[in-house]
């Protein structure tokens, strides 16, 4: 029998993606592909096409995507307006790179800058969120000259060096040596508060507790802090209203940088255009990627003048990072935000979704907890309302039961048992009831194995 292994693999085979099947593919990724590179689910699914929420296999079959691409596809899987400029710029100029002045990456800057918050205004491009957030720690540590940066327990800031060093979450880190100097501050996962307190009788200790490490650890001073509004990857992590305005003022005390890693939280997603907005802090710098263009490889940070001022030329370079595509794919991708009013979008929808899932949390008592804003959701699966006891090796099992009936759902969480919801903010009123029944139906299969 003749196999994909068998045949040379052209372009055109390639844009013919339903003339594969999944074993074809599992088989040829075994020899070719490190065998870091995982997949959801025991039984994959090959996908072929997506248009706007909705996910195809190569069998035909439509699921609702849920997790978007790791949260990622903001305008939904190939939005007209952003296919429709790349096709054009494809025709113009692939790349050059940042040594030679481009129109779309000045005009993405002069556009990405009208929405930052504040005074925030010099932007420098990459092509990830890793990578994003390395450079806004290289340029802080410049600008403070000092070594001492902080991060938050249960954070994820990427998969470089200095970004997997800010990473405090056990199951992404190796037994390596990481980057010195990172300090890690206890976050306010109200349902699972590491003081054993209750908000708002706490007073916020965990947030006060910042200011004793970089007391105990440090000469006294930060090059800065780095926060994610909304932890992803950590379990949707949604602190109380006065969690992050404290950990700024901590910072500022001690001369400190405050960054917003909106990698995940940016262009409208929480309800907002950046996540802290929620918590009324605007920061220095802000790193972002993801959803800079929906789906397209990009990353960078923007910055306060008088911070990112301090750079020299050859401080920080990145061949293809401010690639004319990538701008351009950004630069639509906003025009659709304006357009569509993303953060309005995301916050009437979200606040459906939450409802919807509210109700299920009152009905399925594997549900522990429900968290997030906008449509950046997460619930906790749990041994019962009154045993917390996180069901980690189980919620595999629910999101195969969720994909076997027509549902993406994403996985995240110290314990791995925080089912992620963060669908494309095209998604549609429908496709949100629809999607709130097959989640209530893979809940009740689970329960019935339990």
């Amino acid at each position: 029998m003749t196999t994909a292994d068998d045949k040379d693999i052209t372009v055109e085979d390639v844009l013919n993606p339903d003339s594969f099947d999944v074993d074809e593919v599992k088989a040829l990724c075994e020899k070719y592909i490190a065998p870091c590179v995982h997949y959801y689910y025991e039984n994959p699914v090959l996908i072929s096409k997506g248009n706007g929420a909705t996910l195809y296999d190569s069998d035909g079959k439509e699921y609702i995507d849920l997790f978007a691409g790791v949260c990622t596809i903001l305008s939904g899987h190939c939005n007209p307006k952003i296919t429709n400029a790349l096709k054009r710029q494809l025709d113009l100029l692939m790349h050059t790179t940042t040594l030679y002045p481009t129109v779309p990456m000045v005009a993405y800057a002069k556009k990405l800058a009208s929405i930052a918050p504040g005074p925030l205004n010099k932007c420098f491009f990459v092509n990830s969120g890793s990578e994003a957030n390395e450079a806004a720690l290289h340029l802080i540590k410049m600008y403070k000259g000092s070594h001492f940066v902080m991060s938050l327990n249960g954070s994820f800031h990427g998969r470089t060096l200095m970004a997997m060093s800010l990473t405090n979450q056990g199951a992404w880190r190796q037994n390596l040596p990481y980057a010195t100097g990172v300090l890690g501050a206890p976050h306010a996962n109200c349902y699972r508060c590491a003081f054993g307190q209750e908000y708002p009788g706490c007073d916020y200790e965990c947030a006060r507790y910042a200011e004793k490490i970089i007391r105990c650890q440090t000469p006294n001073q930060i090059a800065g802090m780095i926060v994610e509004p909304i932890q992803g990857n950590g379990g949707v992590i949604t602190p109380p209203p006065e969690y992050f305005k404290i950990l700024y003022e901590i910072t500022k005390k001690y001369d400190g940088v405050f960054i917003s890693d909106e990698v995940q939280t940016g262009f409208g997603r929480t309800g907002k255009t950046w996540g802290i907005e929620h918590w009324n802090v605007t920061p220095d710098i802000i790193t972002m990627a993801k959803g800079m263009a929906s789906g397209f490889p990009i990353g960078g940070f923007i910055a306060r003048d008088e911070i990112a001022d301090i750079l020299n030329p050859k401080d920080l370079f990145s061949t293809y990072g401010g690639n004319p595509l990538a701008m351009v794919a950004g630069l639509a991708n906003i025009e659709v935000f304006m357009e569509e009013d993303f953060p309005a979008r995301a916050a009437r929808l979200g606040a459906v979704y939450k409802k919807g899932l509210n109700e299920l949390m009152e009905s399925h008592s594997i549900i522990g907890d429900v968290r997030g804003k906008g449509l950046m959701l997460g619930f906790e699966l749990v041994k019962s309302k009154d045993d917390k006891t996180p069901l980690t090796e189980e919620t595999p099992r629910f999101m195969e039961i969720a994909k076997d009936m027509g549902l993406f759902i994403g996985a995240g969480g110290l314990e791995g048992n925080v089912v992620r919801i963060k669908p494309p903010l095209v998604m549609t009123p429908e496709q949100i009831d629809r999607s709130l029944e097959i989640l209530d139906s893979a809940l009740k299969k689970l329960e019935s194995t339990l």
